[in-house]
């Protein structure tokens, strides 16, 4: 078997690589109507592990990601990752899927999001200001930079605007499962 893959091949970076298998992987996924949610790359020197969050409207069978794993493991050796010499993960996002860019947010409409702010949003009362850097709610639409809510806690928040590059992390909340699995 040979060595493990380094980040700095020909001269490039770890970020050159990502941006590689990225762009390789997203290019197949559109072929089988997938899409690419995220991809993580784990190694310091050399690739240990390549993660990919494959996201799709529809639900996905165990057999149709056997094939994806063979598929993608192709697309990699062609990158010049060897088989066997990382390990390769690949998954949905998950229920309760973090929310990173701008399409995570879009693919999220009508989604009940838990986001966390950097700067809060301020609510005025007559005699003080309240901070608010919790806000959970329903996104209502996506803007170029910003997001909208609606049946927001804490409520008068309701129809926020909230800058993206404002968000500190946002995912999905499942409350339904939440409440069978404490009850």
């Amino acid at each position: 078997m040979g060595s493990k893959p380094t980040f700095f091949t020909n001269g490039g970076d770890q970020v050159v690589i990502k941006n590689d298998i990225s762009l390789a992987i997203s290019t197949y996924l559109e072929t089988e109507n997938l899409e690419l949610y995220d991809l993580n790359i784990a190694g310091n020197e050399s690739i240990s592990k390549v993660e990919i969050f494959i996201f799709s409207q529809e639900e996905q069978e165990l057999s149709t990601f056997e094939r994806l794993n063979y598929q993608i493991q192709r697309l990699l050796e062609d990158i010049g990752l060897e088989k066997g010499t990382y390990e390769l993960i690949l998954s949905s996002p998950g229920i309760e899927r973090k929310l990173k860019t701008k399409r995570h947010f879009e693919l999220s409409i009508n989604e009940r999001v838990k986001i966390k702010l950097i700067e809060p949003i301020l609510e005025q009362h007559q005699h003080s200001v309240t901070e608010h850097y919790l806000v959970e709610g329903y996104i209502n639409s996506v803007g170029n930079n910003h997001i909208t809510l609606s049946n927001v806690f804490p409520p008068p928040l309701d129809n926020s605007k909230i800058e993206i590059s404002n968000v500190k992390n946002a995912k999905l909340e499942f409350k339904k499962f939440k409440k069978r699995v404490k009850g």
